[in-house]
Parts: C-alpha cells; structure tokens; sequence
C-alpha cells in the first residue's frame, strides 16, 4: 500500500509541476502578447500623430499658395489670420497644433523668418545692433566665414584654423546656409546660438522651461529665451508675393507695354522709369523722395507718379529677376518691439511712430509709401527704412505637433518653406 501512495503522490507532484510550468508559459504568453499590442498601439498613434502633424504643415502651404495667387490688397495680415485659421485641427484620431512663441507670449500659426534680420546682408552695421554682445572677435570670425577668399581679418581665422582642428573641416566662404552652421565659426557657443530653444523649434517645451534638470540650462519662468537664432535668419528672401498675385516683374527687362499695365502708368511715365533703373546705384527707395519728371531730367511729356501709382510700383517691381534675389528684408508688420528698439537705440521716437503706423491700421503697413506719413520724417530716414524694411513675408517655419488621442503620443515636423514662387517650396524639413 505504501508504494502504490508513493506512486500517487509523484504523480500529484509531477501534475502539480506541469501546471505550475504551463501557467508560466502562458503568463509570458500574455505578458508577451500584451507588449506586442501596446507597441503596435504606439506605432499606430505616433504614425497618426505624424500625419496629423503633416497634415498641419499642408493646410498651412495651401493658405500660403491662395494668399500669394489670390492676395487681399491692402492688407498685410490676410495670410496670417488665415494661418491663424488652420494652425489647429484633426486628422483621423489625432490632432494638430502649430504655434511659435515671440516675447514671452505663444502665437497661433507658423513663425515669419522676415521678422529677424538675415545674417547674409551685407550691412554688418546692422548685425551688430541685433546681436549688441558679441563676444571679442566673433563679427570678424563670421565675417571670414562668409567671404570667399582666404585672408583672415585682424580678428579673424580663415581656413589654416578649421582644418588644423582635430575633427576638420572647411569654411563655407560663401553664404550661411542655416543658423546652426554658425556654431562652427570659431568663438560661437551653441549657448549663443540656440538660448534656451535648444532643438530651434521655437516653441517653449518641457526641458526648456524646467530649471535645468535636463538640458539646456534655463530659467523656470514660462518665457523661451532664444539666442542669436530668434533674431538672425538664414532663409529669407527678398521679391517674391505682390498685390496682384503675379509675379513679380524686373523693372529693368520687362517690356514696355507690361509696365504699363501692371503699373498703370503711360508711355512716357514707363520709359522714364526704366531710363532710371537702368543708371548706376539706382534704388526704387528714391522714387520715395524724388519725383519722377526729376529723375528722368525733365524730359518732356514725362509726369511724377500719383500716390496709386507709386505703390503699384513697390508692389509689383523688383530690380532683379528672382532667382538672384538678394538676402530678405526685415518685415515691419512681424519684427518684435524688442528688436525694433535694438536697431534705433537713439531713435525712440520713431520706433514709437512705426508701431502705432502698424497697429492703427487693420491691414498693417502695406507699403513703404506709408512711411511719408510719419511726422517730420527726413528724405533720407524714409530711404534708409524703404531699405530695410519689407511689408511682405515670403518665408515662414512650421512647427506642427501632432498628438494622438488617448495614448497622447506626440510627433512635431519643423518645415521652412518658401513663396516667394509657385509652388511653394519647402526649404528644410526635419521631424522629432
């Protein structure tokens, strides 16, 4: 008998064993199967947060193109309430959001590259009101960067100091193609460059605003601290969009009778004005503060411009074709109060002019012929402001997050594109 309950008691063990393992086995199963769900969950909302997130960056460009085919004339915030429009919304289980943050406060839509001064101009006077603490040597270091010869300036280094680096490599001599290269020019910081925006999405996120328990090192305070890269631009571009939604026309080639046309003008009065543009340093600015009958040498059955036709000219005209359009102008509609103050140090009085010009009208300064109407203005301010500022944006950063319901997986895509010709291009794209 005692055998036979031995015998029992193996088998009840041995059960008792193979239940135990099966029960494992199923768990990890589970376990197992569980993981593979939820990874296939997480793939399937961060490809929907990524397409919602494109999604976002299309409706943009489409509000981009209808505005510079069909513009609203007369009216430099169209687009930009229309960007404003779109700058959230859904895309099958996710959504959508594109913002920027300018001074402190978050602003609905893309960020205007026309609002910062871009550091291929060539008035390094300039440069240097934008960024007021450069360090001993960096203006001249950027500025040999730049140029395509290679002798260095007093303060300077050329190409013999970057190929002596242990990790090597040339100069651009050449235009700065976007604000991280400058963290290759000798004596620049990324610090410098990037502030607290340390992935230059212009948005204030999570390890930017957290005392620095993550990196970048910042203040607590709810207000992105940009460096260099929210005041300077590499992308825009001069020309590009006008009033009548054509493109723009090169008032140095472009026949006679389309001058006509577009502008409005009579024979004598476009004849006159292409004689002009065709002598040495002419500049559309001094149609501002000379009169065309001046300018043609009193030639005979030639009359100044009216006011309509003076802005049809600034609206529609360049002096270049567009594929050789130079570095863009700073857009008084879009410039912060803060950089604006930087570039009059000692001229208070007339930035306080330009933001009540800009805000007292619906539309903005819509054309460099509404600087006349600031009081006691000189000729030669008027010039220096046609020269500096632009009314128009042609190029814009995205930052569109899309975010998956439920899971709240985020995917953001930073796209810079271009309108200063149809289509639209897209100049940079990244995601994160």
């Amino acid at each position: 008998m005692s055998i036979k309950y031995s015998r029992r008691g193996s088998v009840i063990v041995i059960a008792l064993w193979a239940l135990g393992i099966a029960a494992i086995v199923t768990s990890s199963i589970q376990i197992f199967a569980q993981r593979q769900a939820l990874q296939g969950i997480e793939v399937r909302d961060r490809i929907q947060a990524r397409w919602a997130a494109r999604a976002g960056v299309e409706s943009t460009i489409a509000v981009m193109s209808d505005h510079t085919i069909r513009p609203v004339m007369g009216d430099s915030f169209a687009m930009v309430t229309d960007m404003e429009y779109v700058a959230t919304g859904t895309a099958g289980i996710a959504t959508w959001d594109i913002r920027h943050q300018v001074e402190g406060q978050d602003w609905a839509g893309p960020l205007d590259e026309h609002s910062k001064f871009n550091i291929n101009s060539d008035d390094d006077s300039i440069f240097i009101l934008v960024i007021d603490d450069l360090a001993f040597g960096v203006l001249e270091a950027i500025q040999d960067w730049k140029d395509e010869d290679d002798e260095p300036r007093t303060l300077g280094v050329e190409r013999d100091y970057y190929t002596s680096l242990q990790t090597s490599y040339e100069p651009r001599n050449g235009r700065i193609r976007s604000i991280p290269e400058l963290e290759l020019i000798a004596g620049v910081m990324p610090d410098d460059v990037r502030g607290e925006d340390w992935d230059l999405d212009n948005r204030l996120d999570p390890n930017e605003d957290d005392a620095g328990d993550s990196l970048p090192w910042d203040e607590p305070d709810g207000y992105l601290m940009g460096g260099w890269a929210s005041m300077l631009t590499t992308s825009s571009v001069d020309g590009g969009a006008t009033e009548s939604g054509e493109p723009r026309m090169n008032l140095k080639t472009i026949d006679l009778e389309t001058i006509q046309f577009r502008l409005g003008v009579d024979p004598f009065q476009a004849e006159a004005l292409q004689n002009y543009v065709q002598t040495d340093g002419a500049e559309l600015s001094t149609l501002l503060t000379q009169t065309l009958r001046t300018l043609s040498g009193n030639a005979e059955g030639v009359t100044n411009l009216n006011e309509e036709q003076l802005r049809m000219v600034f609206n529609e005209c360049m002096l270049y074709d567009q594929f050789e359009a130079p570095p863009g102008r700073i857009n008084i509609n879009t410039i912060s109060s803060e950089l604006l103050y930087r570039l009059f140090p000692e001229r208070n009085r007339l930035v306080e002019e330009l933001l009540y010009l800009r805000a007292q009208n619906a539309g903005g300064i819509s054309n460099p012929v509404d600087f006349l109407a600031i009081p006691g203005i000189e000729p030669s301010m008027v010039q220096f402001l046609t020269s500096l500022f632009d009314t128009k944006s042609n190029v814009y950063t995205i930052s569109s997050v899309g975010k998956a319901e439920g899971s709240g997986i985020e995917q953001e895509i930073i796209a810079i594109v271009d309108r200063s010709t149809i289509p639209v291009t897209i100049l940079e794209y990244r995601e994160q």
